[in-house]
C-alpha cells in the first residue's frame, strides 16, 4: 500500500510563511519513514488567512525538496492549469522531472475560485464553468503535445501555437520543414526538455465530483480526492472504474489509479488526538465549508439529517468515514476499512490545518511511520 503526505502549512496564518526549514525536515522524515511521496499545493492571496500558506509555485518548491531527498516522489496538488501558460508548465515540470531523476507525479487542478483564477486569466473565471473546463482541457492537451511531439502546432479556442505570421529572418535557421515553410514562416514549435519519465510523468487530477473522475478516467489520468465522505468516494471511484474499464477494454479493479487525501492524525491516546484535531478541522471547514457543502460531500444515496447539520464538522466528517484521528490502532482500522470497502491502496495525509504546531505534526508523522505503515507492508 502506498502512503504519501501533503506539505505541512500553518493554516490560517501568514506571519511564519514560508516555512522552508520545516518543509525540508518533513520531507526527510517522510523519506526515512517509508512514505512514497509528498504533495505540494498551489495557493495565492492568503493575506487574511483564507487559504493555507503553501508555496505559490509548487514546482519551484519541488525543486528544493528534490535537492534534499533521494527517493521521495514529488507531486503537485495541483498546478492550476487555467492560471498559467501551458508551455511554461510543460517546461517547468519536465525540468523538475530531470532534476529529481524521474520522481515527479504531475498533479493538476482547474482552480478554486475567482479570488485567484480571474486575477491571472479572465478566461479562468469559475463562474463560467464551461469556459473554465474548456480552458483546462486545452491546456493539458498542449502540455502533452509539448512532452510527446518533436514539432507541434495547436489551434484551439484559447491558444494558437505558433503565433500565426511570424517569419524567421535568419535563413540558416529555416531549413527544417517540420518547423518552417520555404519562406521562413514558423509553423511548428519544439519544446525542451522532454520529461525524464517516458512518455511523461503520471498525471493526477485533483478531483471530487463524479464528472471530474469520469474525465480523468477517460483521458487515462489518475485521480485524488479530498472532499467526499466514504460513500461519496464510493460513488466517484465507481464512476472512474466504469469509464476506465470501458476505455482500457478490461475490468479495472476498484481503487486502481485513485487515491484518498484526508486529514489523518495519530497520537498516543484518542483523547489527545481529538483535542488537537477537533479545533483544527472545525476552523478549516469554517473557512472552506458551509451547511450546504455537507450535502455535496455525501454519496448519492446518503441522507443528510437535521442531526448532521447540528454536529460540528469534526464529528460529521469522522462519523462519515472521511477523517481519521486517534491512536495508531484506530487509524489502522479506518484505513483497513477504506481498503476493504473501496479497494483503496493509496492514502495521502492532508496537513494544511489551522492551529497545529510543527512539533505536533512531526510527532504524528513519526507515530504513523512507526506504527501504521508497517501494518500494511507485505512481508515474506
Amino acid at each position: 500500500m502506498r502512503f504519501d503526505c501533503g506539505l505541512y502549512a500553518h493554516g490560517g496564518e501568514t506571519a511564519t510563511y514560508p516555512q522552508v526549514d520545516e518543509w525540508r525536515a518533513e520531507a526527510r522524515l517522510l523519506e526515512d519513514g517509508g512514505f512514497t511521496g509528498i504533495w505540494v499545493a498551489e495557493h495565492h492571496f492568503f493575506w487574511d488567512g483564507w487559504v493555507t500558506p503553501t508555496p505559490t509555485n509548487p514546482t519551484l518548491a519541488g525543486v528544493d525538496i528534490a535537492a534534499h531527498t533521494t527517493k521521495l516522489r514529488i507531486g503537485q496538488c495541483g498546478v492550476c492549469l487555467t492560471d498559467r501558460h501551458p508551455i511554461h508548465v510543460a517546461e517547468d515540470i519536465a525540468m523538475l522531472d530531470h532534476m529529481s531523476k524521474g520522481r515527479v507525479d504531475f498533479g493538476i487542478i482547474k482552480g478554486i475560485n475567482n479570488r485567484v483564477n480571474s486575477n491571472f486569466n479572465v478566461n479562468a473565471d469559475r463562474r463560467d464553468k464551461a469556459k473554465n473546463s474548456a480552458l483546462f482541457e486545452e491546456a493539458i492537451d498542449i502540455i502533452i503535445k509539448c512532452w510527446t511531439e518533436e514539432a507541434f502546432s495547436h489551434t484551439g479556442e484559447f491558444y494558437t501555437l505558433p503565433m500565426p505570421g511570424w517569419k524567421e529572418s535568419v535563413p540558416e535557421l529555416t531549413q527544417d520543414r517540420r518547423y518552417h515553410t520555404e519562406d521562413g514562416e514558423v509553423i511548428a514549435l519544439g519544446v525542451l526538455p522532454k520529461p525524464y519519465q517516458k512518455p511523461h510523468p503520471p498525471i493526477w487530477q485533483m478531483a471530487d465530483s463524479i464528472e471530474s473522475y469520469m474525465f480523468a478516467a477517460g483521458r487515462g489520468f489518475r485521480a485524488m480526492s479530498w472532499g467526499r465522505t466514504l460513500e461519496g468516494t464510493r460513488d466517484s471511484w465507481t464512476a472512474y472504474r466504469e469509464v476506465a474499464s470501458r476505455v482500457q477494454g478490461r475490468d479495472v479493479p476498484m481503487g486502481e489509479n485513485v487515491a484518498m487525501m484526508r486529514p489523518i492524525f495519530v497520537a498516543k491516546t484518542q483523547e489527545e488526538a481529538e483535542n488537537i484535531m477537533r479545533p483544527a478541522i472545525n476552523r478549516l471547514m469554517t473557512y472552506g465549508g458551509s451547511r450546504r457543502s455537507r450535502k455535496m460531500m455525501l454519496g448519492k444515496n446518503e441522507p443528510l439529517t437535521d442531526a448532521d447539520l447540528e454536529e460540528d464538522w469534526f464529528d460529521f466528517l469522522t462519523k462519515r468515514g472521511h477523517t481519521l484521528v486517534g491512536t495508531p490502532e484506530f487509524v489502522v482500522e479506518g484505513i483497513e476499512r477504506w481498503r476493504t470497502e473501496l479497494g483503496c491502496e493509496h492514502v495521502t495525509l492532508f496537513w494544511p490545518l489551522p492551529f497545529l504546531t510543527f512539533p505536533e505534526v512531526m510527532r504524528s508523522l513519526y507515530l504513523f511511520s512507526e506504527q501504521v505503515i508497517p501494518r500494511f507492508q507485505v512481508t515474506g
